[in-house]
């Protein structure tokens, strides 16, 4: 881990346990905040800097930092009121949808609420709801982006937006496109049973109980550690969730849930990171694996892992990877089984093909077009030898999780 990347953490561990502040920090600046927006987490760090005597002359002169910080930080606090706005008229409508992550981690951060950004509010609602639910988004402006196949069979979720919010409206927590997923969402099938509400400024926001939530949080970056990989944000959204619930959790039934789907030694690095270098002070419940090595990739990939060609091309060899449960032969055969998908992957992405499946055709000749493009714009092949060296160095680290 380099130095910068230490002083990063350093200024995570101020920002979220400030017991431990120590006096001042003197670090490359402009090199952290480019960390902290590749983790999306620049409004945190950039007001967590604040506090630093050593920050203020490079503060001085740099004025489109604070410009940018308090730009993110407003258009956030702009989203939690539209959401909070759409939550309240599906309250009216007689709808409680159960609203995961985005809003509900953003309360954690107490009154940094708005400092940890979120692109979209993801709610899941119950099928026989969904009609009345896109009623709701629509009376309040909101426009579909896909249509899913008519009997709503595949689809994991629709993305509806307008000018102020982006919401996915779930029927499933994970979708279907892979047997892991498939098994997350079985731990998931009573969560409508229970009536558990968030108080978010003033309004009464339904979520899942904290042990089922604290099981969505840790399944949702598993599965991105199994595809593209995971910035840090979503390792400090489970730390601070755990920190906050952790008394109200049901370990003995969340510890069955980590091991069905192999993430116990995932999660265990996850708390000896957080206890290492964050300040958090986490039961460690687990046996460690190589935490070292899995902040190194969250370093690596950023956010989701998708942040250019080259990591996106190497997210794609490693999802399928992952779903096939071995290693490809050869890069050839990788390459034929992205641009020839299965049929069950087709639906799983374009869920309207349920309807009319005949539209595969100009589908894959989009996918092709696409594929090329990105190949030949290249040049020298010398990316995509890249994004091969970065999954196979991904892939190497699942089999120590033994995911392969």
């Amino acid at each position: 881990m380099t130095e910068i990347e230490k002083s990063f953490l350093a200024i995570l561990r101020d920002a979220l346990h400030p017991e431990d502040k120590i006096t001042d920090l003197k670090a490359d600046w402009a090199a952290v905040f480019d960390i902290a927006k590749k983790q999306n987490l620049f409004p945190l760090v950039y007001d967590a800097a604040t506090a630093y005597p050593s920050f203020t002359s490079f503060d001085d002169s740099h004025l489109e930092y604070f410009v940018a910080a308090a730009a993110s930080m407003t258009a956030q606090m702009q989203k939690t009121d539209a959401f909070l706005s759409l939550y309240k008229s599906f309250l009216s409508a007689g709808l409680s949808p159960i609203t995961m992550k985005g809003i509900i981690c953003r309360d954690l951060y107490g009154e940094r609420a708005d400092f940890r950004p979120s692109g979209d509010e993801d709610i899941l609602i119950e099928k026989r709801d969904y009609a009345k639910a896109v009623a709701v988004l629509e009376s309040c402006g909101y426009r579909k982006d896909a249509n899913p196949d008519k009997n709503m069979t595949v689809v994991h979720e629709v993305t509806f937006y307008n000018d102020e919010l982006t919401v996915e409206l779930h029927l499933n927590p994970f979708g279907t496109s892979s047997s892991i997923r498939q098994k997350m969402n079985d731990w998931f099938r009573n969560v409508f049973q229970s009536e558990e509400t968030v108080d978010i400024k003033g309004v009464p926001v339904r979520t899942m109980t904290p042990t089922d939530h604290f099981l969505f949080l840790a399944f949702h970056t598993f599965k991105h550690f199994t595809t593209g990989g995971f910035g840090i944000r979503m390792m400090l959204d489970i730390l601070l969730f755990v920190e906050k619930y952790g008394e109200r959790i049901d370990w003995s039934y969340a510890e069955k849930g980590l091991i069905d789907i192999g993430a116990s030694g995932f999660m265990a690095d996850l708390v000896e990171i957080g206890n290492h270098y964050l300040g958090f002070k986490l039961l460690q419940r687990y046996q460690p694996v190589c935490p070292e090595e899995l902040l190194s990739d969250m370093y690596s990939v950023g956010i989701f892992g998708n942040g250019n060609k080259t990591h996106l091309t190497a997210r794609r060899i490693v999802e399928d990877t992952v779903q096939k449960g071995k290693s490809n032969k050869s890069r050839l055969s990788s390459y034929f089984r992205r641009l020839f998908p299965t049929w069950k992957s087709w639906c799983a992405w374009r869920p309207y093909l349920k309807d009319r499946p005949w539209m595969v055709i100009p589908e894959w000749f989009k996918r092709v077009g696409r594929y090329l493009r990105h190949e030949t714009s290249m040049g020298n092949l010398s990316e995509i030898n890249e994004s091969y060296e970065i999954a196979e160095h991904r892939l190497e680290l699942l089999k120590k999780y033994n995911i392969l």
